[in-house]
This record gives structure tokens, C-alpha cells and sequence, in this order.
């Protein structure tokens, strides 16, 4: 994070004291998938982060607590060479489910009328798998799109098929062209 995003006002009084060292810093950030703002109290030249908080009041009141502490002269001041973590990472977008396929209530309708098989050759076939609605009798040849026409064919057996009747291709056999 740049010191360019960090918008600091010095805070005076105290257990801050009156020389202005420590700011209250606020930064944007996305927190449980929401815009939100954190606040830090900084010290700033010394590099220090003395507390974080999406609170600004609760951020304040630990700093307090903490430079309090070590200011006591009944407890040694706790200092650590090591960063604590600031907050845990969280996922800016929590992840959306994908989405159903879509198949249509014809194309549904003609894959359970063929029982989930090839019509041709018995292989079975997935709803949401590749195959092809058939013609029977060919559009080319003057079939329609009614329901007693079409049926679900494997996409080999239907481009083996091409323009040839159901029963002109059932009667050339397997693998014939």
C-alpha cells in the first residue's frame, strides 16, 4: 500500500502527547465484499502501526491502551522487531456460483423420449453433453420440425447421416458413408 492512498490528520493530547508525532491514518478497502475504510494510528517516521480498526473510535482507544502501556514505568515497555499482521486476506469478491447450463424444454423432451441412447446406435448421451436433435426425415427432403421427426443422435451417427433417411442410413449399416 503507497503512502499516497493513506489520508493522515496528527493527533495531539494525552497519551499522544503534544508533539504531533502520531496521525490517524484511513485507507480504503473492500472488507466481507464491501467498500469499507480502515484506520490506523501510525507513527509515521518511526514506521509503526500502534492499532487498525474498521472503527475509527475503537482504533483510537487501543492505541491509547498500548502506548499507555508502555509508558507505564510499572511495566517494561513490549517492543517486537516483527510487523503483526494487519488484517487477514480476504477475497475481494467472494466466488459466485457458475451458473446451471441452460436446456431447452424441446431438446430436454427429445433426450428423454430417447431414453438418454443414440437413436441409431444405442450409445448413451449426456443432457448437458454434445449431440444433435435429428431429423428423421430430412428438412432437405421435406421433414419437419415436428415432434415424431426428431430424435437425439450422437454427433457421428448424425454427420454419417447426413441427408439420407432414417431408414436409408439404418439399412446401409455401420460406418457406411
Amino acid at each position: 500500500m503507497s503512502a499516497s492512498h493513506l489520508l493522515q490528520r496528527p493527533i495531539y493530547g494525552g497519551a499522544f502527547g503534544d508533539d504531533g508525532r502520531y496521525a490517524l491514518a484511513s485507507v480504503p478497502c473492500v472488507s466481507r465484499g464491501l467498500h469499507a475504510t480502515r484506520y490506523m494510528v501510525v507513527q509515521a517516521q518511526a514506521g509503526l502501526v500502534l492499532s487498525v480498526s474498521e472503527d475509527k473510535t475503537e482504533a483510537l482507544a487501543l492505541a491509547r491502551q498500548r502506548l499507555s502501556a508502555a509508558n507505564d514505568k510499572r511495566q517494561p515497555p513490549k517492543l517486537s522487531t516483527e510487523q503483526g499482521e494487519l488484517w487477514p486476506d480476504e477475497p475481494l469478491l467472494s466466488p459466485v456460483p457458475a451458473p446451471a447450463p441452460y436446456v431447452s424444454r424441446r431438446r430436454r423432451e427429445i433426450f428423454e423420449r430417447s431414453q438418454g441412447l443414440c437413436h441409431y446406435c444405442r450409445t448413451p448421451i449426456e443432457l448437458f453433453g454434445k449431440w444433435h436433435i435429428e431429423h428423421q426425415l430430412p428438412r432437405a427432403l421435406g421433414g419437419g420440425d415436428d415432434a415424431l421427426n426428431l430424435v437425439a443422435a450422437c454427433v457421428p451417427c448424425n454427420l454419417r447421416k447426413s441427408d439420407s433417411t432414417a431408414i436409408e442410413f439404418v439399412t446401409q449399416g455401420p460406418g457406411a458413408a
